[in-house]
Protein backbone atom coordinates (compact mmCIF):
# COMPACT_ATOMS: atom_id res chain seq x y z
CA UNK A 1 0.00 0.00 0.00
CA UNK A 2 2.38 2.45 0.64
CA UNK A 3 4.15 1.74 -2.63
CA UNK A 4 0.88 2.80 -4.00
CA UNK A 5 1.00 5.91 -2.46
CA UNK A 6 4.01 6.59 -3.25
CA UNK A 7 2.90 6.55 -7.19
CA UNK A 8 0.28 8.40 -6.90
CA UNK A 9 0.29 10.61 -9.88
CA UNK A 10 0.47 13.86 -7.86
CA UNK A 11 -0.28 16.06 -10.49
CA UNK A 12 -3.51 14.12 -11.76
CA UNK A 13 -4.77 13.96 -8.09
CA UNK A 14 -4.25 17.66 -7.13
CA UNK A 15 -6.26 18.57 -10.58
CA UNK A 16 -9.03 16.66 -9.28
CA UNK A 17 -9.70 17.56 -6.01
CA UNK A 18 -8.93 21.69 -7.12
CA UNK A 19 -11.85 20.95 -9.35
CA UNK A 20 -13.97 19.12 -7.36
CA UNK A 21 -13.13 21.58 -4.47
CA UNK A 22 -14.50 24.01 -7.08
CA UNK A 23 -17.91 22.06 -7.90
CA UNK A 24 -18.69 21.86 -4.71
CA UNK A 25 -17.97 25.79 -3.64
CA UNK A 26 -20.05 26.37 -6.91
CA UNK A 27 -22.90 24.24 -6.06
CA UNK A 28 -23.59 25.72 -2.51
CA UNK A 29 -24.78 29.01 -4.90
CA UNK A 30 -26.19 27.13 -7.56
CA UNK A 31 -28.77 25.09 -4.97
CA UNK A 32 -29.52 28.27 -2.81
CA UNK A 33 -32.47 29.75 -5.04
CA UNK A 34 -33.28 25.91 -4.39
CA UNK A 35 -33.90 25.73 -0.78
CA UNK A 36 -31.46 23.21 -0.68
CA UNK A 37 -27.76 22.33 0.35
CA UNK A 38 -27.07 20.20 -2.62
CA UNK A 39 -23.29 20.97 -2.20
CA UNK A 40 -23.23 18.57 1.68
CA UNK A 41 -25.30 15.85 -0.05
CA UNK A 42 -22.86 16.11 -3.09
CA UNK A 43 -19.72 16.26 -0.79
CA UNK A 44 -21.15 13.28 1.08
CA UNK A 45 -21.19 10.97 -2.92
CA UNK A 46 -17.50 12.84 -3.17
CA UNK A 47 -16.25 11.23 -0.15
CA UNK A 48 -18.02 7.74 -1.16
CA UNK A 49 -16.33 8.45 -4.36
CA UNK A 50 -12.81 9.00 -3.92
CA UNK A 51 -12.74 5.62 -1.42
CA UNK A 52 -13.80 4.38 -4.58
CA UNK A 53 -11.26 6.04 -6.53
CA UNK A 54 -8.36 4.96 -3.76
CA UNK A 55 -9.73 1.18 -3.46
CA UNK A 56 -9.65 1.23 -7.98
CA UNK A 57 -6.15 2.84 -7.40
CA UNK A 58 -4.81 -0.07 -5.14
CA UNK A 59 -6.17 -2.81 -7.24
CA UNK A 60 -4.03 -3.85 -10.13
CA UNK A 61 -5.75 -3.07 -13.55
CA UNK A 62 -4.59 -6.58 -15.26
CA UNK A 63 -6.81 -8.26 -12.24
CA UNK A 64 -9.63 -6.27 -14.14
CA UNK A 65 -9.34 -8.51 -17.39
CA UNK A 66 -10.82 -11.42 -15.91
CA UNK A 67 -13.68 -9.25 -14.43
CA UNK A 68 -15.00 -7.50 -17.00
CA UNK A 69 -17.51 -9.81 -18.65
CA UNK A 70 -18.85 -10.58 -15.28
CA UNK A 71 -18.82 -6.32 -14.32
CA UNK A 72 -20.24 -6.05 -17.67
CA UNK A 73 -23.32 -8.53 -17.46
CA UNK A 74 -23.72 -7.36 -13.78
CA UNK A 75 -24.36 -3.56 -15.42
CA UNK A 76 -26.71 -4.76 -18.43
CA UNK A 77 -28.92 -6.65 -15.71
CA UNK A 78 -29.16 -3.50 -13.84
CA UNK A 79 -29.81 -1.81 -17.02
CA UNK A 80 -32.66 -4.04 -17.54
CA UNK A 81 -34.17 -3.56 -14.74
CA UNK A 82 -33.90 0.20 -14.54
CA UNK A 83 -35.70 -0.36 -17.70
CA UNK A 84 -38.52 -2.39 -16.16
CA UNK A 85 -38.91 -0.96 -12.83
CA UNK A 86 -36.93 2.15 -12.37
CA UNK A 87 -38.23 5.46 -11.10
CA UNK A 88 -39.80 7.74 -13.16
CA UNK A 89 -38.80 11.53 -13.18
CA UNK A 90 -39.44 14.44 -15.78
CA UNK A 91 -40.85 11.12 -18.32
CA UNK A 92 -37.76 9.76 -18.21
CA UNK A 93 -37.27 6.06 -16.53
CA UNK A 94 -33.51 6.55 -15.22
CA UNK A 95 -32.70 6.40 -12.28
CA UNK A 96 -33.16 1.95 -10.10
CA UNK A 97 -34.17 2.69 -6.25
CA UNK A 98 -32.12 1.00 -3.95
CA UNK A 99 -32.93 1.48 -0.53
CA UNK A 100 -32.04 5.25 0.56
CA UNK A 101 -30.52 5.73 -2.68
CA UNK A 102 -31.38 6.29 -6.45
CA UNK A 103 -28.42 5.07 -8.64
CA UNK A 104 -28.39 5.98 -12.46
CA UNK A 105 -27.41 3.08 -14.07
CA UNK A 106 -26.78 4.23 -17.23
CA UNK A 107 -23.52 5.64 -15.78
CA UNK A 108 -21.96 2.47 -14.39
CA UNK A 109 -22.60 1.50 -18.20
CA UNK A 110 -19.88 4.14 -19.73
CA UNK A 111 -17.29 2.21 -16.84
CA UNK A 112 -18.33 -1.13 -17.91
CA UNK A 113 -17.89 -0.56 -21.38
CA UNK A 114 -14.66 0.45 -21.42
CA UNK A 115 -13.52 -2.49 -19.07
CA UNK A 116 -15.32 -5.14 -21.54
CA UNK A 117 -13.90 -3.13 -24.94
CA UNK A 118 -10.51 -3.09 -23.48
CA UNK A 119 -10.16 -6.53 -22.89
CA UNK A 120 -11.53 -7.38 -26.14
CA UNK A 121 -9.22 -5.31 -28.06
CA UNK A 122 -6.77 -6.32 -26.06
CA UNK A 123 -7.16 -9.98 -26.82
CA UNK A 124 -7.48 -8.81 -31.05
CA UNK A 125 -4.38 -8.51 -33.52
CA UNK A 126 -4.67 -5.17 -34.47
CA UNK A 127 -1.30 -4.24 -36.13
CA UNK A 128 -1.98 -2.53 -39.18
CA UNK A 129 -5.43 -1.10 -37.97
CA UNK A 130 -8.47 -2.63 -37.09
CA UNK A 131 -11.24 -3.78 -40.01
CA UNK A 132 -14.55 -3.15 -40.25
CA UNK A 133 -14.89 -7.56 -39.48
CA UNK A 134 -13.39 -7.13 -36.22
CA UNK A 135 -15.68 -4.66 -35.05
CA UNK A 136 -18.91 -5.92 -36.26
CA UNK A 137 -17.62 -9.57 -36.78
CA UNK A 138 -21.14 -10.09 -39.00
CA UNK A 139 -21.42 -13.86 -38.65
CA UNK A 140 -21.06 -13.48 -35.04
CA UNK A 141 -23.60 -15.65 -32.71
CA UNK A 142 -24.60 -13.22 -30.00
CA UNK A 143 -26.68 -10.86 -32.51
CA UNK A 144 -28.88 -13.55 -34.15
CA UNK A 145 -29.66 -15.08 -30.81
CA UNK A 146 -30.49 -11.73 -29.30
CA UNK A 147 -32.70 -11.25 -31.88
CA UNK A 148 -34.44 -14.36 -31.86
CA UNK A 149 -35.04 -13.74 -27.74
CA UNK A 150 -36.32 -10.08 -28.41
CA UNK A 151 -39.03 -12.06 -31.35
CA UNK A 152 -39.78 -14.32 -28.94
CA UNK A 153 -40.17 -11.98 -25.81
CA UNK A 154 -42.37 -9.30 -28.06
CA UNK A 155 -44.79 -12.51 -29.36
CA UNK A 156 -45.11 -14.26 -25.74
CA UNK A 157 -45.19 -11.42 -23.71
CA UNK A 158 -46.94 -8.31 -25.38
CA UNK A 159 -48.42 -5.48 -23.75
CA UNK A 160 -46.80 -7.05 -20.34
CA UNK A 161 -43.47 -6.13 -22.55
CA UNK A 162 -44.49 -2.71 -22.67
CA UNK A 163 -47.61 -1.38 -21.33
CA UNK A 164 -49.99 0.71 -23.19
CA UNK A 165 -50.64 4.00 -21.48
CA UNK A 166 -51.67 7.01 -21.81
CA UNK A 167 -49.73 10.28 -21.62
CA UNK A 168 -50.46 14.21 -21.15
CA UNK A 169 -48.06 16.99 -22.42
CA UNK A 170 -46.22 18.77 -19.58
CA UNK A 171 -43.79 21.15 -20.58
CA UNK A 172 -43.30 19.91 -23.81
CA UNK A 173 -42.56 16.26 -22.38
CA UNK A 174 -45.38 13.44 -22.67
CA UNK A 175 -45.61 12.03 -19.12
CA UNK A 176 -47.97 8.71 -18.19
CA UNK A 177 -51.15 9.64 -16.35
CA UNK A 178 -52.19 5.99 -16.85
CA UNK A 179 -51.64 2.54 -18.28
CA UNK A 180 -53.61 -0.86 -19.39
CA UNK A 181 -52.41 -4.19 -18.41
CA UNK A 182 -54.45 -7.29 -17.58
CA UNK A 183 -55.16 -6.14 -14.42
CA UNK A 184 -56.56 -2.37 -15.80
CA UNK A 185 -57.96 -3.15 -18.61
CA UNK A 186 -60.10 0.15 -18.34
CA UNK A 187 -59.27 3.32 -17.64
CA UNK A 188 -61.80 5.91 -17.18
CA UNK A 189 -61.49 9.90 -18.13
CA UNK A 190 -63.03 12.64 -16.47
CA UNK A 191 -62.68 15.77 -14.36
CA UNK A 192 -63.97 14.17 -10.94
CA UNK A 193 -61.78 12.38 -8.78
CA UNK A 194 -63.94 9.91 -7.76
CA UNK A 195 -64.77 6.83 -10.18
CA UNK A 196 -62.03 8.34 -12.89
CA UNK A 197 -58.47 6.84 -13.22
CA UNK A 198 -57.10 9.64 -15.02
CA UNK A 199 -58.58 12.95 -13.44
CA UNK A 200 -58.74 16.25 -16.30
CA UNK A 201 -60.28 18.96 -14.58
CA UNK A 202 -60.47 21.46 -17.37
CA UNK A 203 -63.18 23.30 -18.77
CA UNK A 204 -65.53 21.50 -20.82
CA UNK A 205 -64.44 17.81 -19.55
CA UNK A 206 -67.83 15.70 -18.31
CA UNK A 207 -67.10 14.08 -14.55
CA UNK A 208 -67.06 10.93 -16.77
CA UNK A 209 -66.33 11.90 -20.11
CA UNK A 210 -64.78 8.57 -21.37
CA UNK A 211 -62.92 4.94 -21.31
CA UNK A 212 -60.65 3.77 -23.30
CA UNK A 213 -60.18 0.16 -22.84
CA UNK A 214 -57.93 -2.75 -23.66
CA UNK A 215 -59.93 -5.67 -26.00
CA UNK A 216 -56.96 -8.07 -25.75
CA UNK A 217 -53.40 -7.67 -26.53
CA UNK A 218 -52.80 -5.32 -28.93
CA UNK A 219 -56.77 -4.36 -29.79
CA UNK A 220 -57.59 -1.28 -27.50
CA UNK A 221 -60.74 1.31 -28.57
CA UNK A 222 -62.00 4.50 -26.42
CA UNK A 223 -65.65 4.50 -25.88
CA UNK A 224 -67.65 8.15 -25.21
CA UNK A 225 -69.64 8.25 -22.04
CA UNK A 226 -72.61 10.48 -23.64
CA UNK A 227 -70.46 13.25 -23.20
CA UNK A 228 -72.08 16.88 -24.17
CA UNK A 229 -68.85 18.18 -25.40
CA UNK A 230 -67.86 14.76 -27.46
CA UNK A 231 -64.26 12.56 -27.71
CA UNK A 232 -61.93 12.93 -30.47
CA UNK A 233 -59.37 10.70 -31.79
CA UNK A 234 -57.10 12.55 -34.53
CA UNK A 235 -60.20 15.27 -34.64
CA UNK A 236 -62.92 12.40 -35.68
CA UNK A 237 -66.05 12.30 -33.12
CA UNK A 238 -66.32 9.64 -31.32
CA UNK A 239 -69.25 7.96 -31.78
CA UNK A 240 -69.81 4.41 -29.77
CA UNK A 241 -66.38 3.29 -29.86
CA UNK A 242 -63.29 3.71 -31.54
CA UNK A 243 -60.02 1.61 -32.25
CA UNK A 244 -57.17 3.17 -31.07
CA UNK A 245 -53.49 2.90 -32.28
CA UNK A 246 -50.28 3.93 -31.42
CA UNK A 247 -49.75 7.15 -31.21
CA UNK A 248 -53.36 8.82 -31.45
CA UNK A 249 -54.67 12.16 -29.95
CA UNK A 250 -57.52 11.77 -27.92
CA UNK A 251 -58.97 15.25 -27.00
CA UNK A 252 -61.98 15.47 -24.05
CA UNK A 253 -64.29 18.01 -25.58
CA UNK A 254 -62.97 21.28 -27.18
CA UNK A 255 -60.12 22.36 -24.94
CA UNK A 256 -56.95 21.58 -26.82
CA UNK A 257 -55.30 21.43 -23.12
CA UNK A 258 -57.64 17.98 -22.25
CA UNK A 259 -55.57 15.76 -24.75
CA UNK A 260 -53.64 12.95 -24.40
CA UNK A 261 -51.47 10.77 -26.36
CA UNK A 262 -52.54 6.95 -26.82
CA UNK A 263 -48.69 5.20 -26.58
CA UNK A 264 -48.32 1.23 -27.47
CA UNK A 265 -44.76 1.14 -28.20
CA UNK A 266 -45.14 -2.74 -28.56
CA UNK A 267 -47.72 -2.49 -31.53
CA UNK A 268 -44.74 -0.62 -33.44
CA UNK A 269 -42.73 -3.79 -34.20
CA UNK A 270 -45.62 -6.28 -34.00
CA UNK A 271 -45.98 -6.51 -37.82
CA UNK A 272 -42.08 -7.14 -38.73
CA UNK A 273 -42.10 -10.19 -35.95
CA UNK A 274 -42.26 -12.65 -38.51
CA UNK A 275 -39.93 -11.03 -41.06
CA UNK A 276 -37.46 -10.40 -38.29
CA UNK A 277 -37.85 -14.22 -37.31
CA UNK A 278 -37.22 -15.45 -40.51
CA UNK A 279 -34.03 -12.92 -40.54
CA UNK A 280 -32.65 -13.94 -37.17
CA UNK A 281 -33.05 -17.96 -38.76
CA UNK A 282 -30.98 -17.37 -41.36
CA UNK A 283 -28.38 -15.51 -39.67
CA UNK A 284 -28.23 -17.67 -37.11
CA UNK A 285 -27.89 -20.45 -39.57
CA UNK A 286 -25.10 -18.77 -41.26
CA UNK A 287 -23.69 -18.33 -38.41
CA UNK A 288 -23.18 -21.33 -37.31
CA UNK A 289 -21.76 -22.88 -41.01
CA UNK A 290 -18.89 -20.69 -40.32
CA UNK A 291 -17.90 -21.88 -37.41
CA UNK A 292 -18.84 -25.64 -37.95
CA UNK A 293 -16.49 -25.16 -41.20
CA UNK A 294 -13.95 -22.99 -39.23
CA UNK A 295 -13.73 -25.55 -36.62
CA UNK A 296 -13.58 -22.69 -33.97
CA UNK A 297 -15.81 -21.74 -30.56
CA UNK A 298 -14.49 -19.28 -28.10
CA UNK A 299 -15.32 -15.35 -26.84
CA UNK A 300 -14.74 -14.19 -30.27
CA UNK A 301 -17.18 -16.07 -31.78
CA UNK A 302 -19.91 -14.89 -29.05
CA UNK A 303 -19.01 -11.21 -28.49
CA UNK A 304 -18.10 -8.52 -31.12
CA UNK A 305 -16.31 -5.48 -29.94
CA UNK A 306 -19.69 -3.54 -31.62
CA UNK A 307 -21.69 -5.61 -29.30
CA UNK A 308 -20.96 -4.30 -26.18
CA UNK A 309 -21.39 -1.09 -27.23
CA UNK A 310 -24.92 -1.76 -29.32
CA UNK A 311 -26.42 -3.58 -26.40
CA UNK A 312 -25.92 -1.22 -23.45
CA UNK A 313 -26.73 2.00 -25.79
CA UNK A 314 -29.83 0.35 -27.22
CA UNK A 315 -31.05 -0.06 -22.78
CA UNK A 316 -29.85 3.28 -22.50
CA UNK A 317 -31.62 4.96 -25.06
CA UNK A 318 -34.83 2.96 -24.18
CA UNK A 319 -34.87 4.89 -20.89
CA UNK A 320 -34.39 7.37 -22.98
CA UNK A 321 -31.01 8.93 -22.09
CA UNK A 322 -30.02 10.65 -25.53
CA UNK A 323 -26.57 12.20 -23.56
CA UNK A 324 -25.23 9.12 -22.43
CA UNK A 325 -25.80 6.85 -25.28
CA UNK A 326 -24.15 10.24 -27.54
CA UNK A 327 -21.05 9.74 -24.46
CA UNK A 328 -20.89 6.02 -24.61
CA UNK A 329 -20.81 5.72 -28.71
CA UNK A 330 -18.18 8.71 -28.57
CA UNK A 331 -15.84 7.16 -25.84
CA UNK A 332 -16.13 3.17 -27.97
CA UNK A 333 -15.28 5.40 -31.09
CA UNK A 334 -12.17 7.05 -29.44
CA UNK A 335 -10.96 3.99 -28.14
CA UNK A 336 -11.12 1.86 -32.18
CA UNK A 337 -9.33 5.27 -33.26
CA UNK A 338 -7.05 4.71 -30.48
CA UNK A 339 -5.98 0.92 -31.66
CA UNK A 340 -6.36 2.57 -35.13
CA UNK A 341 -8.86 1.89 -38.22
CA UNK A 342 -7.86 1.44 -41.71
CA UNK A 343 -8.96 4.33 -44.04
CA UNK A 344 -11.63 2.26 -46.07
CA UNK A 345 -12.87 1.00 -42.73
CA UNK A 346 -13.33 4.21 -41.13
CA UNK A 347 -14.56 5.48 -44.39
CA UNK A 348 -17.22 2.93 -44.06
CA UNK A 349 -17.89 3.57 -40.13
CA UNK A 350 -18.65 7.15 -40.66
CA UNK A 351 -20.79 6.40 -43.62
CA UNK A 352 -22.47 4.09 -41.55
CA UNK A 353 -22.56 6.09 -38.61
CA UNK A 354 -24.56 8.66 -41.03
CA UNK A 355 -27.26 5.70 -42.25
CA UNK A 356 -27.78 4.93 -38.43
CA UNK A 357 -28.40 8.51 -37.78
CA UNK A 358 -30.89 9.21 -40.14
CA UNK A 359 -32.48 6.35 -39.06
CA UNK A 360 -32.63 7.63 -35.62
CA UNK A 361 -33.82 10.84 -36.85
CA UNK A 362 -37.03 9.22 -38.60
CA UNK A 363 -37.87 6.56 -35.97
CA UNK A 364 -35.56 6.76 -32.81
CA UNK A 365 -35.76 10.52 -31.32
CA UNK A 366 -38.56 11.44 -29.33
CA UNK A 367 -40.40 14.90 -30.60
CA UNK A 368 -38.99 16.95 -27.96
CA UNK A 369 -35.12 16.20 -28.79
CA UNK A 370 -35.36 16.32 -32.87
CA UNK A 371 -37.06 19.86 -31.34
CA UNK A 372 -33.86 20.08 -29.44
CA UNK A 373 -30.93 20.19 -32.91
CA UNK A 374 -33.57 22.18 -35.09
CA UNK A 375 -33.56 25.21 -31.73
CA UNK A 376 -29.72 24.59 -32.46
CA UNK A 377 -29.63 24.92 -36.02
CA UNK A 378 -31.72 28.22 -35.80
CA UNK A 379 -31.69 29.46 -32.42
CA UNK A 380 -33.93 31.98 -32.17
CA UNK A 381 -36.83 29.81 -33.16
CA UNK A 382 -38.34 29.44 -29.65
CA UNK A 383 -36.33 31.35 -27.56
CA UNK A 384 -40.02 30.60 -25.04
CA UNK A 385 -39.49 27.63 -25.55
CA UNK A 386 -36.95 24.51 -26.68
CA UNK A 387 -34.56 27.19 -27.16
CA UNK A 388 -35.16 29.03 -23.60
CA UNK A 389 -32.59 27.13 -21.93
CA UNK A 390 -29.78 28.13 -24.01
CA UNK A 391 -30.54 31.14 -24.14
CA UNK A 392 -30.77 31.97 -20.26
CA UNK A 393 -27.39 30.49 -20.00
CA UNK A 394 -25.76 32.86 -22.89
CA UNK A 395 -27.13 35.26 -20.65
CA UNK A 396 -25.80 34.23 -17.80
CA UNK A 397 -22.53 34.10 -19.52
CA UNK A 398 -22.28 37.38 -20.93
CA UNK A 399 -23.67 39.32 -17.70
CA UNK A 400 -20.23 38.08 -15.76
CA UNK A 401 -18.15 39.99 -17.29
CA UNK A 402 -14.66 39.70 -17.05
CA UNK A 403 -14.41 39.05 -13.12
CA UNK A 404 -18.20 37.80 -12.77
CA UNK A 405 -20.80 39.27 -9.88
CA UNK A 406 -19.38 37.09 -6.95
CA UNK A 407 -20.52 34.38 -5.29
CA UNK A 408 -24.52 33.86 -4.65
CA UNK A 409 -24.38 37.42 -6.30
CA UNK A 410 -26.13 35.85 -9.94
CA UNK A 411 -29.37 37.14 -11.03
CA UNK A 412 -30.14 34.74 -13.32
CA UNK A 413 -28.89 31.88 -10.68
CA UNK A 414 -30.29 33.44 -8.13
CA UNK A 415 -33.86 34.14 -9.44
CA UNK A 416 -34.12 30.65 -11.16
CA UNK A 417 -33.85 32.02 -14.77
CA UNK A 418 -30.99 29.41 -15.29
CA UNK A 419 -32.67 26.43 -15.96
CA UNK A 420 -31.23 23.29 -14.61
CA UNK A 421 -28.40 25.70 -12.40
CA UNK A 422 -27.23 22.56 -10.64
CA UNK A 423 -26.75 19.65 -13.39
CA UNK A 424 -26.61 20.57 -17.12
CA UNK A 425 -26.37 24.42 -16.88
CA UNK A 426 -23.56 24.04 -13.95
CA UNK A 427 -20.84 26.12 -15.52
CA UNK A 428 -22.83 28.79 -17.04
CA UNK A 429 -23.53 29.57 -12.79
CA UNK A 430 -19.75 29.36 -12.66
CA UNK A 431 -19.34 32.19 -15.39
CA UNK A 432 -22.04 34.48 -14.18
CA UNK A 433 -20.50 34.40 -10.48
CA UNK A 434 -16.93 33.99 -11.56
CA UNK A 435 -16.53 36.06 -14.59
CA UNK A 436 -14.07 35.25 -17.33
CA UNK A 437 -11.25 34.72 -15.70
CA UNK A 438 -12.77 32.27 -13.55
CA UNK A 439 -13.57 30.77 -16.25
CA UNK A 440 -10.08 30.51 -17.78
CA UNK A 441 -8.98 28.77 -14.50
CA UNK A 442 -11.37 26.09 -14.76
CA UNK A 443 -10.93 25.25 -18.20
CA UNK A 444 -7.41 25.67 -17.18
CA UNK A 445 -7.59 22.70 -14.85
CA UNK A 446 -10.24 20.76 -17.46
CA UNK A 447 -7.13 20.87 -20.26
CA UNK A 448 -4.11 19.96 -17.38
CA UNK A 449 -6.98 16.98 -16.00
CA UNK A 450 -7.17 15.39 -19.83
CA UNK A 451 -3.66 15.98 -20.47
CA UNK A 452 -2.44 14.28 -17.52
CA UNK A 453 -4.60 11.47 -18.89
CA UNK A 454 -2.94 11.39 -21.98
CA UNK A 455 0.42 10.80 -20.74
CA UNK A 456 -0.87 8.43 -18.27
CA UNK A 457 -2.56 6.73 -21.49
CA UNK A 458 0.87 7.11 -23.52
CA UNK A 459 3.02 5.67 -20.99
CA UNK A 460 1.22 2.96 -19.96
CA UNK A 461 3.19 -0.51 -19.42
CA UNK A 462 0.83 -2.77 -21.80
CA UNK A 463 -2.19 -2.72 -23.88
CA UNK A 464 -4.56 -3.44 -21.82
CA UNK A 465 -3.56 -0.84 -19.23
CA UNK A 466 -2.94 1.45 -22.41
CA UNK A 467 -6.95 0.64 -23.40
CA UNK A 468 -8.55 1.53 -19.92
CA UNK A 469 -6.66 4.82 -19.59
CA UNK A 470 -7.49 5.75 -23.43
CA UNK A 471 -11.35 4.89 -22.28
CA UNK A 472 -11.07 6.74 -19.63
CA UNK A 473 -9.53 9.84 -20.86
CA UNK A 474 -12.21 10.13 -23.41
CA UNK A 475 -15.27 9.74 -20.88
CA UNK A 476 -13.72 12.99 -19.07
CA UNK A 477 -12.74 14.86 -22.34
CA UNK A 478 -16.15 14.28 -24.19
CA UNK A 479 -18.25 14.49 -21.11
CA UNK A 480 -15.93 18.25 -20.29
CA UNK A 481 -16.25 19.17 -24.58
CA UNK A 482 -19.76 18.13 -24.89
CA UNK A 483 -21.45 20.24 -21.70
CA UNK A 484 -18.83 23.54 -22.14
CA UNK A 485 -20.51 23.66 -25.35
CA UNK A 486 -24.06 23.20 -24.96
CA UNK A 487 -24.31 25.92 -22.29
CA UNK A 488 -22.34 28.33 -25.27
CA UNK A 489 -25.00 27.21 -28.02
CA UNK A 490 -22.25 25.62 -29.54
CA UNK A 491 -24.15 22.06 -29.31
CA UNK A 492 -27.23 20.83 -28.96
CA UNK A 493 -28.70 20.37 -25.22
CA UNK A 494 -28.58 16.59 -24.76
CA UNK A 495 -28.04 16.74 -21.42
CA UNK A 496 -24.71 15.63 -20.43
CA UNK A 497 -23.41 17.00 -17.36
CA UNK A 498 -19.95 18.51 -16.27
CA UNK A 499 -17.09 15.95 -14.81
CA UNK A 500 -16.44 16.57 -10.77
CA UNK A 501 -18.61 19.87 -11.11
CA UNK A 502 -22.25 19.09 -11.62
CA UNK A 503 -24.65 17.46 -9.31
CA UNK A 504 -25.28 13.66 -9.31
CA UNK A 505 -24.15 10.67 -6.88
CA UNK A 506 -24.26 8.77 -9.70
CA UNK A 507 -22.59 10.49 -12.21
CA UNK A 508 -19.33 11.87 -9.67
CA UNK A 509 -18.71 8.65 -8.08
CA UNK A 510 -18.65 7.24 -12.12
CA UNK A 511 -16.09 9.82 -12.88
CA UNK A 512 -13.97 9.19 -9.72
CA UNK A 513 -14.64 5.93 -11.15
CA UNK A 514 -12.90 6.44 -14.31
CA UNK A 515 -10.22 8.40 -12.24
CA UNK A 516 -9.25 5.53 -10.59
CA UNK A 517 -8.56 3.46 -13.64
CA UNK A 518 -6.37 6.10 -14.50
CA UNK A 519 -4.00 5.78 -11.30
CA UNK A 520 -4.01 1.97 -10.90
CA UNK A 521 -2.20 2.17 -14.66
CA UNK A 522 -0.04 5.25 -13.50
CA UNK A 523 0.70 3.64 -10.25
CA UNK A 524 1.62 0.08 -11.95
CA UNK A 525 4.13 1.78 -14.28
CA UNK A 526 6.07 3.70 -11.99
CA UNK A 527 6.41 0.31 -9.73
CA UNK A 528 8.25 -2.08 -12.21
Amino acid sequence: MASVIRGIDRPLLFTVLAILGLGLYNLASASRPMGVSLHVSQGVYAAAGLLVMALIASFHYRLLEGLAIPIFVTVLVLLLATDLFGKIVNGSRRWLVVGPVNVQTSDLAKVAVILVLARILHLERWEGGLTLRQIFRPFNLSRPVLLIAVVLVASVLGDAVRPPKLELLVNNRHRAVGKLGETTPTLRIGSRKKGTDVQLPMGGVAGQHAEVLRVEDGEYRVRDLGSEAGTYVNGQRVVGELPLHHGDLIRFGLNPRAELRFSASIAKVRPFLPYLAILAALWLGLALVQIFSTRTFGWPELIAPIDVVIVPCVLVLAQPDLGTTMVTVLVAFTMFLYVGLRPVSLALLFASGLVFAIIAWLGILKPYQKERVMTFLNPTSDLAGAGYHQHQSMIAIGSGGWFGKGHGQGTQTQLSFLPEQQTDFIFSVWAEEQGFVGCLILVALYAALIIVALRITLRARDRFGALLACGATALLFWHTAINMLMVLRLAPVVGVPLPLFSNGGSFLVTVLMAIGLLMSVSVRRQMF
